[in-house]
């Protein structure tokens, strides 16, 4: 059991998921300070999205509890949530409330809107027109190349321009904590280079990162601690030093023998 009081951002205590008969994740326990880049490293299909998308409040929990602000925001009573705080039904649209943005795998966008649409739509939540202008203004100076084609629908952009659009619509709900979900699938090396600085960029400007990531490499690059995740279940956890020079993870997810 988590102390409630103490000083971490998010914290899941032994969160378990089931699809069905399947264990996707089991009695999974982490945490995220404020401020900080934690990145989840592990193959395919070992449960890292759908430990995200529990956090967003997009999955029930079988088992375990959710807290965030050192408030506990979801517990599970049977594969059903409890909302203990202010009364909130656990759904998306509560959890992008209290600060918690989540950036899904494979960008989501709706290709048939504006890059300008796309992005101020991640602001829904938000009642400030001059918050959301400012929130807008600084997703520009990440990524300047969106700037010069703010009208033209989102769809006709590469892969690589996408992801920056699904980064920038997250970042119009000013996350407390954000999180990003594969951003350098399917991106050539030089596109991911771009992606990464940005990411460094968001994390440097007070943004506290949950990062769910297959390439190894690029993720303990960046993060300040990881865990890995092996058939739902956590295997390892270390700073980005300790897991980069782990034998396991050298051998099996870097390449190194």
């Amino acid at each position: 059991m988590f102390d409630k009081a103490s000083s971490f951002l998010l914290e899941l205590d032994s969160v378990s998921v089931h699809y069905g008969r399947a264990i996707v994740l089991a009695s999974v326990s982490l945490t995220v300070k404020k401020g900080e880049l934690v990145a989840i490293i592990g193959p395919n299909g070992t449960g890292k999205s759908t430990l995200l998308r529990a956090v967003s409040g997009l999955v029930e929990l079988e088992r375990g509890k959710i807290f965030f602000e050192e408030k506990l925001i979801a517990e599970s009573t049977k594969s059903q949530f409890r909302v203990m705080e202010k009364n909130l039904s656990l759904k998306p649209h509560n959890i992008v409330e209290l600060g918690i943005i989540h950036c899904p795998e494979r960008r989501r966008l709706f290709t048939d809107s504006t890059v300008e649409d796309n992005l101020k739509l991640g602001a829904y939540a938000i009642e400030s027109k001059d918050e959301i202008e400012k929130l807008y203004e600084q997703v520009l100076r990440l990524f300047p190349v969106l700037e010069e084609r703010l009208e033209e629908k989102a769809g006709n952009f590469s892969g690589g321009e996408q992801q920056m659009i699904a980064i920038g619509r997250s970042l119009m709900g000013n996350p407390k904590l954000l999180l990003l979900d594969e951003p350098s699938l399917g991106l050539a090396p030089m596109i991911k280079l771009n992606i990464v600085a940005a990411i460094r960029e968001i994390q440097k400007s007070g943004t506290t990162i949950l990062l769910v990531e297959q390439d190894a490499s690029i993720a303990l690059e960046i993060c300040d601690r990881g865990y890995l995740l092996e058939d739902g279940r956590l295997e390892l956890e270390g700073s980005s030093e300790e897991l980069l020079n782990n034998p396991h993870v050298k051998e099996s997810y870097l390449g190194i023998t």
